[in-house]
């Protein structure tokens, strides 16, 4: 047996077949076999490309020792301008629907000046209006005096100097009317003349109400009364009260209802004076 030489390791010969050719036909079929199996891993560019995905998500900073206790950190999805707006947007939202009723009562209480301010001035022009209006009626009265008796009456309304017992007639036409009498008691009781003429009237109407008011400061005797002297229906209002011995009579009469010349009957009675 032969010692290794000193000179070096002995070479290695190459395998051979034999006849000192190589198998080129074992050759290929490795070739083919590598061909096959990287065939079948399917990898072709721009088709689901692994390393596209991987270099979409940016990893975390990894803490030496940390990772290793509590597992593979989390990979975060990348935030986009779209998310960023959307996000703003669900947060302004959010702070508007929290406290609506802020707003609502901002509403109401400008509704409530506004509806304030509107109705102030409506009341001031009403005021006005109420102002001219009861200037006019003022100015609208005449004044009638004969040294015995004074009053106002409306404008327009005519005048006419009557007969005793009459005084005066005052008319606006021959169907709306008031008149004045003026009678002496001498020994005649008051209560038994008004009761005289009250069934005057109860001859030829009905008395619908009776009562008492105050008329140049003396406590006077008043009915209302439907009264049909012909053909035709009035409404009637009569008052009495006595003075100096005297008794007077204001006796209105209307073809229309008693409350449609309320402000005639109130000029007349709140004027009412006798001067003797």
């Amino acid at each position: 047996m032969k010692l290794l030489s000193e000179d070096g390791p002995p070479r290695l010969r190459k395998p051979n077949n034999g006849n000192g050719r190589r198998d080129s036909s074992q050759l290929g079929k490795a070739w083919a076999d590598i061909k096959e199996k990287m065939s079948s891993l399917k990898l072709k560019i721009g088709e689901n490309s692994l390393s596209r995905d991987v270099s979409s998500f940016k990893p975390n900073k990894i803490i030496p020792g940390k990772h290793e206790k509590e597992g593979p950190l989390k990979l975060k999805v990348p935030h986009t301008s779209i998310n960023e707006k959307s996000s703003s947007r669900d947060k302004i939202l959010k702070k508007i629907g929290q406290k609506p009723i802020w707003g609502i009562i901002g509403i109401i209480i400008l509704i409530i000046l506004v509806a304030g301010t509107a109705m102030w001035i409506s009341d001031q022009n009403q005021t006005n209006v109420s102002n001219n209006t009861t200037q006019q009626v003022v100015n609208s009265t005449n004044h009638y005096n004969n040294g015995h008796i004074s009053f106002d009456y409306p404008a327009g309304w005519n005048v006419t100097n009557g007969t005793p017992p009459m005084i005066v007639s005052v008319s606006q036409d021959e169907n709306n009317s008031f008149s004045i009498f003026r009678e002496e008691l001498h020994n005649q009781n008051f209560t038994y003349r008004v009761a005289k003429w009250r069934a005057n009237i109860l001859q030829n109407g009905i008395i619908y109400y009776e009562g008492d008011l105050t008329i140049d400061n003396i406590t006077a005797y008043e009915l209302e009364a439907n009264y049909k002297p012909g053909d035709k229906v009035f409404t009637t209002r009569g008052i009495a009260f006595k003075k100096n011995d005297a008794a007077y009579f204001i006796i209105f009469v209307f073809d229309k209802a008693l409350l449609d010349y309320k402000s005639e009957m109130d000029i007349v009675i709140n004027s009412f004076h006798v001067n003797e």
